[in-house]
């Protein structure tokens, strides 16, 4: 699994991860937007810097393998504003067709959020998240430019919120450096998150795609997984995604960690 991930890339992007976060007093409030791909319509607090350092491998992608390392940077200057910084310092593609191995794509966008959820109320919380994808890869294989728009939608239900639903729907623009001109798909995500305890979450979702976005080849997935935090600047997260169509990658795992600080201080609400 890990035969053709570049190990220098690994250490390099962690070290620096590590090297640049450490702990705060004051809660952080970190929302991992791994390891599903629906996310809700929170950000984490105001003031903070969140930095998520992931990989993704799909050893039986159709009809070949992809492999990815990704790098996710994101702020909040305002109480209902994200701004995103997303790189994939290393990236491997094989299929029929071609194969490349190197620097991946950036993707630079925000998240804004336009209803928050609040305890006790029927309205879910509501956001509306941007992203492009600019064609800065190293090899041709790896290149991709276009964007991304997506509605995000989550409540909490059970007591003390126990139980999180989280529906996502986007329009995806691909494939713009290409001579034939841009690709257009969609992208439909349904998780469930379930708090074991205050550190611990387990997660279930239904995925679906038809051009490969947030580091997943086309197709249909279900997916099993846990988020853990480890202290309130620290977190790890993970799991294993399984084709359900023919044309979808067999079987795909996530493993990253979240690292959190704040830049700015603390506001009386959030």
């Amino acid at each position: 699994m890990w035969s053709s991930l570049n190990p220098c890339a690994i250490a390099a992007t962690f070290t620096v991860a590590l090297l640049s976060i450490r702990s705060q007093a004051q809660a952080l409030d970190l929302n991992p937007t791994r390891p599903t791909v629906a996310n809700s319509a929170a950000i984490q607090g105001k003031g903070v810097l969140q930095v998520e350092v992931g990989f993704d491998t799909y050893p039986h992608a159709v009809p070949g393998r992809q492999d990815t390392l990704g790098l996710l940077t994101t702020y909040v200057p305002l109480e209902r504003l994200r701004v995103d910084f997303g790189w994939s310092p290393y990236a491997y593609r094989k299929d029929e067709d071609e194969k490349g191995r190197g620097v991946g794509t950036i993707q630079i966008g925000a998240k804004v959020v336009l209803e928050k959820e609040r305890n006790g109320h029927a309205a879910p919380g509501l956001a509306l998240q941007y992203e492009a994808e600019l064609p800065t890869a190293s090899d041709q294989a790896l290149q991709g430019y276009g964007q991304q728009v997506t509605m995000l939608l989550n409540h909490h239900y059970g007591k003390g919120g126990i139980v999180d639903v989280m529906l996502n729907g986007s329009l995806v623009q691909s494939d713009c450096q290409d001579a034939t001109g841009c690709a257009y798909g969609g992208q439909q995500s349904a998780a469930v998150s379930y708090h074991l305890n205050e550190n611990t979450r387990l997660y279930s979702e239904v995925f679906g795609q038809n051009k490969g976005q947030s580091n997943t080849p086309p197709g249909t997935y279900v997916f099993t997984g846990f988020y853990r935090k480890l202290r309130d600047s620290v977190g790890i997260d993970g799991g294993m995604r399984f084709g359900v169509t023919n044309h979808s990658a067999r079987v795909g795992v996530t493993l990253a960690m979240v690292f959190g600080r704040r830049l700015q201080g603390d506001s009386a609400s959030k």
